[in-house]
């Protein structure tokens, strides 16, 4: 054979090893502290999330293997209960690991208790851009988590003004951290990351904004699922904006009977959509309570929908969780258990953060809508219900 062929045959033998080797990922996790705890991740397949448990192969090591259509943003935490914080009834767990998840080599290292500040290294263009965002974000996650044992500490003391001013603190970083992701997106507005960043901005940017910026993505990406998804959640906003009809409904409630948002049409609704998992969710409960009680014989109804799925529970335990949690607060409304394979009511109600509550007035419009838990935000929600509920 002549030294052409060989070199021909030679790169021929490759090439098929060479394809293999750049389809699919690899992400290799070093943690320090890991031990044998698994690692829950969360992601996109077939258009659903999923939930994974990843095992260590070995002590402080997991090797996680897959492949993936396109890009996209995956979230990621070590389940180990001595990381919690425990807050009143509700636990709640260290910030989560979100990167940006491509076909190719990733490599994990730092410790397991900081999972989100680990050090992420790769060859792969769209991961390392997204990882530029993510040594930003770094900060902002590590102080907030840091003010938010403060406050555990603060609230178990009862030093309710102490407890305020961390609020205010807190929500000063989420402030200055959503405005630096607005400015990464307005300077790299063609990057598979923008779109990912986009995604966590619907409730910051309006419509016309959102949609002015995911114009600017590059074309290659535009029919990819992240950007159909963004280009959805856009249109979710504008159907869940104030003067809207509301998004209708029905399933059925924690009873057994059927939770119809129809059928309560000329009531005023409060729709709560909250987890047992949730800290600032089960803190509004007591205020929710009190309101409840002035207005429900003025015609208020309140539905929470629990959104127990992102711990990866079958819908079995999720059930479970969910009823004793209702229990344990002592919240007598109505309620529903949020399950996609039913019906994606957070997708539609364009939910991106815990607690969400929508207030609907008796023609069946929203009129407010909240995110988070705060004095502040309960007078509010009670003087609009003032406003509107007939003496």
């Amino acid at each position: 054979m002549t030294i052409m062929k060989k070199t021909v045959f030679f790169i021929l033998f490759l090439l098929p090893i060479f394809l293999v080797a750049q389809n699919g990922f690899t992400v290799t996790m070093n943690l320090k502290g890991l031990g044998d705890h698994p690692v829950k991740v969360v992601y996109q397949k077939n258009g659903k999330n999923k939930v994974d448990t990843l095992k260590p192969l070995a002590s402080d090591q997991i090797v996680w293997k897959g492949e993936l259509p396109e890009p996209q943003l995956v979230i990621m935490e070590v389940i180990d209960t001595s990381l919690y914080l425990r807050v009143g009834k509700a636990i709640m767990a260290p910030p989560q690991l979100r990167f940006l998840l491509n076909n190719a080599e990733i490599l994990m290292e730092g410790e397991a208790k900081e999972l989100f500040a680990v050090k992420i290294q790769s060859r792969d263009a769209e991961v390392a851009n997204y990882e530029r965002l993510r040594m930003k974000d770094l900060p902002f996650a590590a102080e907030i988590w840091n003010l938010t044992k403060e406050q555990n500490r603060k609230t178990r003391m009862a030093d309710t003004a102490g407890n305020y001013q961390i609020g205010l603190q807190v929500r000063a970083l989420r402030k200055k951290n959503q405005e630096m992701r607005v400015e990464f997106v307005n300077e790299n507005p063609k990057a598979f990351a923008s779109i990912l960043i986009l995604q966590t901005l619907t409730l910051i940017l309006n419509p016309e904004e959102l949609g002015e910026r995911f114009s600017k993505i590059d074309d290659k990406y535009k029919n990819s699922d992240a950007a159909i998804s963004l280009n959805k959640r856009i249109e979710g906003n504008k159907k869940t904006a104030i003067g809207k009809p509301v998004v209708p409904f029905a399933q059925e409630g924690i009873d057994g009977n059927m939770v119809d948002i129809a059928a309560l049409k000329g009531k005023v609704i409060l729709i709560d959509f909250w987890g047992s998992w949730c800290v600032p969710c089960r803190q509004s409960h007591p205020a929710m309570k009190e309101l409840y009680a002035k207005y429900k014989s003025r015609g208020l109804e309140i539905i929470g929908i629990s959104n127990e799925w992102m711990s990866g529970k079958s819908v079995k335990d999720q059930q479970i969780v969910w009823k004793k949690a209702v229990k344990e607060d002592g919240i007598n409304w109505l309620h529903v258990l949020f399950n996609p394979e039913i019906r994606d009511i957070v997708k539609e109600y364009d939910i991106n953060g815990y607690p969400t509550k929508y207030l609907v007035d008796q023609n069946g419009n929203y009129i407010l809508k909240i995110v988070g838990n705060s004095a502040e935000m309960h007078k509010m929600l009670a003087a609009k219900l003032e406003e509107i509920l007939p003496q």
